[in-house]
């Protein structure tokens, strides 16, 4: 086997800059946990579980992953609860510059770092640079803004309100967007003093370590933030430890709820982000031309591995064949392949797991007489966990593919003929984490999107990415709380209140 030639983040001085470096194509060896600024390998490697990381679209193992176990998982909650005191009594202000220069580095490091998720999870380099470098600097960047603007001691009534930290932190991070999903939910604890217990997903484990190493870098104490690795073992451990006040979790609906029970139990505060099956609605007057390939991207990004992608598109009945033709135009424009090379734009599944998942709803979809819109054929790679854009029409209410999310390449398309009856369709989901509307009247599409149970309502393609501040969560089976911005800073303090 290969030297390993994972980066070394050995906690350094502030501003040294050994925050880490990325190996190009090498094996990336064993992932570590990183702890009270120390690197360390779970002692228990040999019988612990160990999950290969492999990268989708060779097909290669590139490093691999062992779960931290109970020891190493409460050397780190105890880390955390060490450096807590200290973190939250240092000033906003200078909590505020740690952000910054964590942001700072973030974007200067962005690229490597972006060549790295490629490698775990196959996501082209093009949206890993947009989406794992460039954004995630931004929602630091807009953190450390907002604890400036935060009101951290306020009046109400004569008392003195005075939002304080919750202690540690537990965050529990998935797969498919590792670094801006790490960052949406450290960068709100620490900002609101809170110390951090991470655990990434184990299939995406080495951008996590490159990620604490650059907080490290940034000026942030030792202990503020720590990382385990691992699976569902090391994230049960993490969550049952009575030393961490809150959980912040976002995965499948079956794992959150499992996460809310275990929390519940000792009555920890837990924010979840479930999921969505979110619809695109195209009012009578949409500029069909513009917004249908359009909502297509955003069905697609990822291949489809994206929470909020907008997988139902809700359409007028009178102008269903002319929709079916602009979605055939917009698939030809889908170029899957290598996901490092800058002109594919749809990369591999992020396993054969989730390509035989994405499979099985495809199969049900045919069963149950659902019509795929007509389309050239789309050429996917033999190599890699592909699975070509599928977008289905006349979707029958049994079909899986209507109600779940399926979290792949796959669109259906959903008629109404007058604006009630949109609505209904677009709320018909147990989930509610974001919409799109279409119109050529902005204010309409507000208004429509203002009846709509959801978490987000873009208009006339907005995207999340572009509001780095703007609150992000949903209702139902979406989960419950709210990430980014001043919201997802207050989501993570108490209240004291001083009467005199």
């Amino acid at each position: 086997m290969p030297e390993p030639t994972t980066p070394e983040l050995t906690r350094s001085p502030p501003g040294s800059g050994t925050g880490g470096t990325i190996a190009g194509d090498g094996w990336l060896g064993r992932a570590p946990c990183l702890i009270d600024g120390e690197r360390i390998e779970p002692a228990g490697a040999l019988t612990a579980a160990v999950t290969a990381v492999v990268d989708p679209y060779t097909g290669q193992t590139v490093g691999d992953v062992a779960d931290a176990g109970p020891e190493l998982v409460g050397h780190a909650v105890h880390a955390a609860r060490r450096a807590a005191p200290a973190w939250a009594a240092t000033p906003a202000s200078e909590r505020a510059r740690v952000l910054e220069r964590a942001a700072a580095l973030l974007l200067d490091r962005g690229p490597s770092l972006a060549r790295l998720v490629t490698r775990e999870m196959g996501m082209p380099v093009t949206l890993a640079e947009a989406t794992q470098g460039e954004l995630p600097a931004r929602v630091l960047a807009s953190f450390a803004e907002a604890t400036r603007r935060f009101g951290w001691v306020e009046d109400a009534d004569g008392a003195e309100l005075r939002h304080v930290p919750l202690g540690v932190v537990a965050a529990i991070t998935p797969w498919n967007m590792p670094v801006y999903q790490i960052v949406a939910k450290v960068g709100a604890a620490l900002a609101a003093g809170n110390t951090v217990v991470l655990k990434p997903s184990e299939l995406t484990p080495f951008d996590a370590v490159v990620l604490v190493g650059l907080f490290g870098d940034a000026g942030l104490p030792p202990g503020a933030l720590n990382l385990v690795q691992g699976g569902a073992a090391t994230g049960a451990c993490l969550v049952n430890r009575p030393e961490v006040a809150h959980v912040s979790f976002t995965g499948g609906v079956a794992a959150g709820k499992a996460v809310a029970s275990a929390a519940g139990a000792r009555l920890a505060s837990v924010t979840l982000e479930l999921g969505g099956k979110s619809p695109a609605v195209l009012l009578p007057d949409a500029d069909l031309a513009h917004a249908v390939p359009a909502v297509l991207r955003s069905a697609l990004v990822n291949s489809g591995q994206a929470c909020n992608a907008t997988t139902r598109l809700v359409v007028p009945a009178a102008r269903a064949g002319e929709i079916e033709e602009l979605l055939a135009a917009a698939l030809a424009q889908v170029a899957p392949g290598d996901p490092r090379r800058r002109d594919v734009n749809f990369g591999p599944l992020v396993s054969g797991r989730q390509r035989a998942r994405v499979r099985a709803f495809i199969a049900d979809a045919l069963a149950c007489g659902a019509r795929p819109v007509e389309h050239e054929d789309i050429d996917v790679p033999r190599c890699g966990f592909f699975v070509a854009p599928r977008v289905f029409t006349d979707v029958p209410e049994e079909a899986k593919v209507l109600r779940e999310e399926v979290f792949g390449p796959v669109v259906v398309v959903q008629t109404y003929t007058d604006e009630a009856e949109a609505l209904k369709v677009a709320g018909d989901t147990d989930y509610g984490l974001s919409a799109e509307v279409w119109s050529a009247d902005t204010e309409r599409a507000a208004a429509f999107g203002r009846a709509l149970r959801v978490g987000q309502v873009k208009v006339n393609g907005v995207r999340t990415r572009e509001r780095p501040a703007v609150p992000f969560g949903g209702f139902g089976l979406s989960g419950f709380g709210r990430e980014l911005g001043r919201a997802g800073i207050a989501e993570l303090t108490a209240v004291t209140a001083v009467l005199r």
